[in-house]
């Protein structure tokens, strides 16, 4: 098990089963797990094209902001998708209250797979880092 990298379709599987929870724990993990399960997807595709994050900024905004600027308009509607995650992922992860917790969670998990969708239909040379709009 140790020895295989880890399926990160495994966090939207599990994503899925804490929805149909109704516990805030279950529902809040549900948010976090989605936004991981789409993190996880678009940095290794970042690194397979020679992303690399560098020290005193979080990897999670230099990705996006790879995503963002790019010049190729899926990558910018990915990183739009992944803004959206991970801002309900912030919310779940350390706000106190999560007022209508349970109206973003079918959203979320429809985002996490639509964004791997058009991830997986994306240009393998897409995001590059030779691309990026300043």
């Amino acid at each position: 098990m140790a020895d295989q990298p880890f399926d990160w379709s495994e966090y939207l599987k599990l994503a899925q089963e804490l929805a149909a929870r109704k516990e805030e724990a279950c529902l809040r993990s549900c948010l976090s797990r989605a936004y991981y399960y789409v993190y996880n997807l678009a940095l290794t595709r970042a690194q397979q094209n020679g992303f690399v994050s560098v020290k005193g900024e979080s990897t999670h905004v230099q990705l996006w902001r790879l995503f963002s600027k790019s010049p190729e308009p899926e990558c910018i509607n990915l990183g739009q998708i992944a803004l959206r995650l991970k801002e309900k992922r912030e919310r779940a992860d350390y706000k106190p209250v999560y007022r209508r917790i349970q109206e973003d969670v079918v959203p979320v998990l429809a985002d996490a797979q639509d964004f791997a969708a058009r991830l997986g239909r994306l240009a393998a040379r897409h995001p590059n880092l030779g691309g990026m709009r300043r």
